[in-house]
């Protein structure tokens, strides 16, 4: 579209703000493809011209852009597979129909939250060529740890891989998978260390917590390339419970700390089993996973008045929360931002969790709940005792606090608003634009 020649265009003449995101899913798979997708849908209510970039999965949200996905990258497994290995690093595919994307659709500015293996760091060059900033969202730590969790079951939280060495994540297994899967993401934790496409070719980089931006400065990242922006989120969003259901949880279980999560090693449900039967509270576990039986057999063995619901979602899962007497994370890695945390506090619940990764943001100790040290069964013990001893009313107020938090400094004002800025930073004509 040419520029007007009016000397005094009028608001409404301008050209859209264009901006393309870019994710390898488009489908609510997990927490980092919720921002995204909730990413778009904000700029778009906001007035700006969006297109998305990702695989073709049938699963993904309607798009009209379809036509420029490329095809997951799906290897054979076992020996058949090794011909495919080629394409785990590079996708000639995605590089060709991105560039055509950007041709066509002319953005402003690219904002990626994911590209790794399947639409992979082929797609940087054309961005570069056409000269169109990319900012990348951080939501795990995969550039700087070959296995994205700084964490092994073996050795826990680990940095080992500091400063080029992510030969370790095959040295010291990280993955949990098999061998040949530790050597494939410990060869591309290299690549991506050593090579530096991402680091090279990417503006800034946003964290939605300070310590991910800390520890990516840390680790060698430029400092005036990351930003911190927080993730919004607002507690409208999710369906509303019916009273009679919980006002029934409650009367089945009286008092009860809930966790609701990934039944995985680093989320130290097996810390909080052991802390609930020492302090002989009612525990409710929420959610599935590997660890799922091993717990089990562990809350059996120590006779822990533990509950086991499985996997829940909307209003099943709304209920066991505002059932709860508080929410329990207790973490023995470096969490970024969980949205989990604001889902509790956005429903009135003080949230016991560990003083580890991006947990102290979010929970203010003694005010919006409880911080213990992570893998302290001990202290975790004794913050379960301390909270389920609180009378009605101070557990009432702690989480009005949290909630408080959670629906006024979390919002898509302050998202989009942060966010349009960091844009205007790279381009200027995008910050004048806004409202």
């Amino acid at each position: 579209m040419t520029a007007t020649t009016s000397p005094n265009p009028r608001p409404q003449e301008r050209r859209a703000r264009r901006l393309l995101a870019v994710h390898r899913w488009g489908y609510r798979k997990g927490g980092a493809e919720g921002v995204h997708l909730d990413h778009l849908a904000l700029f778009r209510q906001r007035g700006w011209d969006c297109a998305e970039f990702t695989v073709d999965h049938p699963d993904n949200e309607p798009s009209p852009w379809r036509d420029y996905f490329p095809t997951p990258f799906a290897p054979k497994p076992g020996l058949a597979g090794i011909g495919a290995l080629p394409r785990f690093f590079h996708s000639r595919e995605a590089a060709e129909k991105f560039a055509r994307l950007i041709d066509d659709f002319r953005p402003d500015v690219i904002h990626a939250h994911g590209v790794y293996h399947h639409l992979t760091n082929a797609i940087l060059a054309p961005a570069r060529k056409r000269g169109v900033p990319i900012v990348y969202t951080l939501h795990d730590y995969k550039l700087i740890c070959p296995a994205y969790h700084f964490y092994t079951e073996r050795k826990g939280v680990c940095e080992d891989c500091r400063g080029g060495k992510q030969w370790n994540c095959l040295t010291n297994r990280c993955t949990g998978g098999p061998l040949a899967q530790d050597a494939l993401y410990a060869l591309d934790g290299l690549i991506q260390w050593h090579g530096g496409a991402l680091r090279k070719s990417v503006a800034r980089f946003v964290g939605p917590c300070r310590f991910i931006v800390d520890k990516f400065a840390e680790h060698g990242f430029p400092r005036d390339r990351l930003r911190y922006i927080p993730n919004f989120f607002e507690s409208e969003d999710d369906a509303p419970v019916s009273s009679d259901a919980v006002a029934a949880l409650r009367l089945a279980r009286g008092r009860n700390i809930v966790f609701f999560g990934r039944l995985s090693a680093e989320k130290g449900v097996d810390v909080l089993i052991d802390a609930a039967a020492a302090a002989g509270a009612p525990l409710t576990i929420v959610g599935d996973g590997p660890k799922r039986a091993e717990l089990e057999a562990q809350a059996r063995a120590l006779g822990a008045r533990c509950q086991f619901t499985g996997h829940l979602k909307g209003v099943a899962l709304w209920a066991q929360v505002e059932a709860a007497s508080a929410i329990a994370l207790p973490s023995v890695w470096y969490e970024i931002a969980p949205k989990s945390v604001l889902e509790a506090q956005a429903r009135g619940k003080p949230i016991i969790a560990t003083r580890i990764g991006g947990l102290p943001e979010l929970v203010t100790d003694r005010e919006t709940g409880l911080l213990v040290e992570p893998n302290d069964r001990a202290g975790l013990a004794d913050a379960l005792r301390r909270l389920l001893a609180m009378d009605d009313s101070a557990l009432v107020e702690m989480g009005a606090r949290g909630r408080e938090q959670a629906t006024s400094s979390f919002t898509r004002d302050r998202y989009y608003r942060e966010m349009t800025a960091l844009y205007g930073e790279l381009v200027p004509e995008l910050a004048e634009a806004s409202p």
